[in-house]
């Protein structure tokens, strides 16, 4: 079981397009914890929300939740998931500028 971060380094307010440091697609392993960061001058105040596509394998088993008192965010990969799943998810925020932008769809991916 290993820390996956990913730093949000960028977000456009009028597209709501995000720049991760895993260009959006992470490689987790079952009972990985993964970790959202948001960058220094990215343009992101805060997250507002990580949820699940309803169409795709849930990965997170507990979904990911604030972290108390910080912007970042934490979600723990379903320790009996299996290997190879993927899940498409929704990361939602507010930009500096106090714009709500489209919400975000990057990846997920359980090595195999």
């Amino acid at each position: 079981m290993a820390n996956r971060p990913i730093t949000i380094t960028y977000g456009d307010p009028v597209t709501g397009i995000l720049t991760l440091s895993d260009r959006g697609n992470t490689n987790v392993d079952p009972g990985d914890t993964v970790t959202w960061n948001i960058a220094n001058n990215s343009g992101v105040a805060a997250i507002t929300a990580i949820s699940d596509d309803p169409n795709s394998t849930d990965v997170f088993n507990p979904n990911p939740a604030p972290v108390g008192g910080s912007t970042n965010w934490r979600g723990t990969v379903n320790p009996s998931i299996a290997k190879g799943s993927q899940e498409s998810y929704t990361i939602c925020w507010i930009a500096t500028s106090g714009a709500t932008p489209p919400c975000y769809d990057p990846k997920i991916i359980v090595n195999p």
